[in-house]
């Protein structure tokens, strides 16, 4: 089983695809913490209302 954090994700905004790769490699590209990634891929986070184009991290499947 891969660990969650070395499994490859994608992060949009809206429509717009703004990275893919492991959630380390997003963090860098971005400047997003990992840890505010990590927490974009729990439910708890899909659950919240979206206020507009909200970030959302997406699993691609290998």
């Amino acid at each position: 089983m891969v660990r969650k954090a070395d499994r490859i994700w994608a992060l949009y905004k809206g429509e717009d695809l703004l990275a893919t790769g492991t959630i380390m490699q997003i963090s860098r590209r971005t400047g997003k913490s990992c840890d505010h990634l990590m927490f974009m891929t729990y439910p708890a986070y899909k659950k919240r209302p979206d206020k507009g184009n909200r970030m959302q991290m997406e699993e691609l499947e290998e």
